[in-house]
């Protein structure tokens, strides 16, 4: 692939219906590349193309599908921004030519400094015969994914009682919760982790808490997929190794940026792709 080179063009595609956080970290990059004289920025409200890069907020959304495929089939790049892994008030996630950047992850070494910039303690809340937690994802991705998701997260509840364990599920928002499973217990994400023994997901940031926390997680999709399993089998996995959690972690850090980082973003790219 190649690296982002001078004058490289970009085109920073934004919606009819963009949310204050979408606003605020589009702004802030469109500004960055305004001072940026390697950049070339093409600012739209439909999809152009051409462009080396297309930078857009919500990959997920359905409008967004046609112009990701066709900058990726014209052998351009996407850099996909969302809500962040942690810090979410503050900081925003980027992923390359995908929703979710499992990918592209591990495929480098980066430093370490961003991760302990955060601020976050990493722990050990496995509670080995606890219950198995379905986090559910929001309604836009159940849209994106059809009934697969609901199929996925019935076989990982039917696995989860095979193996004699208790099923909580957690909705996103005000989703719902599948007839006949118990709703996990209210509260912060944190109090009902140090409780459980595993998370299933399909691809929600609880994972990366998980992970975080020393629980094992198994999911189909999102930044956890890069080191666990995509299915419940009969031995259910253990918690990551610590090497593996600490490199995830660290590198994870630098797929996430606050807005007045995005030169910075820009200038780490290269990185990326080199």
């Amino acid at each position: 692939m190649a690296a982002v080179s001078t004058r490289t063009s970009i085109e920073v595609l934004r919606f009819p219906v963009e949310s204050s956080r979408a606003r605020h970290v589009l702004d802030a990059i469109v500004q960055a590349l305004g001072g940026n004289p390697a950049c070339r920025s093409i600012r739209t409200h439909v999809f152009r193309g051409g462009a080396q890069w297309l930078v857009l907020w919500g990959a997920g959304a359905p409008d967004r599908r046609d112009p990701i495929e066709q900058q990726l089939s014209a052998g351009g790049h996407v850099l996909a921004c969302d809500l962040g892994y942690w810090d979410r008030d503050r900081s925003f996630r980027v992923s390359i030519d995908a929703p979710h950047p499992q990918a592209w992850v591990l495929r480098k070494d980066w430093p370490v400094t961003r991760w302990r910039a955060a601020g976050l303690a990493v722990e050990q809340a496995w509670v080995p015969a606890g219950p198995v937690l379905i986090a559910g994802i929001g309604a836009k991705a159940r849209t994106q994914y059809g009934s697969r998701v609901a199929e996925w997260e019935a076989a990982c509840i039917r696995a989860a009682r095979a193996l004699g364990r208790e099923v909580w599920y957690r909705p996103k928002k005000d989703g719902p919760v599948p007839s006949g499973v118990k709703a996990a217990p209210p509260g912060p994400i944190e109090a009902v982790l140090r409780r459980v023994s595993l998370v299933c997901t399909w691809h929600s940031n609880v994972g990366v808490d998980a992970i975080r926390m020393g629980i094992p997680v198994v999911c189909q999709d999102g930044a956890a997929a890069a080191v666990c399993p995509s299915d419940l089998c009969a031995d259910p996995p253990a918690p990551l190794s610590p090497s593996v959690r600490d490199r995830f972690l660290a590198n994870l850090a630098w797929f996430q940026w606050r807005p007045k980082e995005s030169a910075q973003l820009l200038a780490w790219l290269p990185t990326v792709l080199a």
